[in-house]
């Protein structure tokens, strides 16, 4: 209970910092999540976003990514797969950039809560109207996560990402939210998220649909 008053408070206290934006008006960013069983311990991770300005309008970016994830133990799991995405910039510039990355998780329980620290690394190939430049980026996530009541449960995490040359500082995503599990495999979330970049702020609603599936062969057993 306690760290469920906790979490909420930290969601009340990011809220608040919303009034401290350079942007006048809010962004969504949307995105479609997939985890796919193919063994005990491999599984396809599948995502789609789009991410808006303005509250849906005004694409900025389409996200998508693939990749495969295997547990090493219950609590130790590693990555890697692919990125590509697109935006077309306020300034009419178009940016595309291809990413592969590599990670490793790890994850706890205490008691009710679950936290988890993901580290990646990126290798990104951003081509910025027909000029392509590489650049190598690391990224750390520290998420909570705690139900609150039946299905409801509370999603904080913070993320710091850093460039591997000049400029070390990239972004900073500080998100508060709630899920709701529909059933085993299926979630929507509904958050706030704060992205800082380099010369700017923004507050962003994030809408998320999870789901996983198995693709392993069922055996009939007579």
């Amino acid at each position: 209970m306690k760290r469920g008053l906790l979490l909420l408070s930290l969601l009340f206290s990011s809220l608040l910092s919303s009034q401290n934006t350079t942007e006048d008006k809010w962004g969504t960013w949307i995105m479609l999540y997939g985890d796919n069983k193919i063994s005990e311990n491999l599984d396809i991770v599948t995502e789609f976003r789009l991410h808006h300005y303005e509250i849906f309008d005004v694409l900025d970016n389409q996200f998508y990514k693939i990749g495969l994830g295997y547990r090493v133990t219950p609590n130790i799991s590693v990555g890697a797969g692919y990125v590509h995405h697109y935006s077309e910039t306020r300034t009419n510039i178009s940016v595309s950039e291809n990413r592969p990355y590599e990670e490793i998780c790890l994850n706890r329980k205490i008691k009710k809560l679950s936290v988890s620290h993901r580290y990646r690394i990126e290798h990104r190939w951003i081509n910025k109207d027909g000029v392509t430049d590489f650049v190598n980026r690391m990224r750390y996530r520290l998420q909570l996560i705690h139900p609150i009541s039946g299905k409801f449960y509370i999603k904080v995490f913070d993320e710091i990402f850093l460039n591997l040359q000049e400029d070390v500082f990239n972004q900073n995503r500080l998100h508060t939210g709630i899920g709701y599990q529909i059933n085993p495999n299926f979630k929507f979330e509904m958050g706030y998220l704060k992205n800082h970049l380099a010369n700017r702020a923004d507050d962003i609603l994030r809408i998320g649909i999870l789901f996983k599936t198995d693709l392993r062969k069922k055996t009939n057993i007579e």
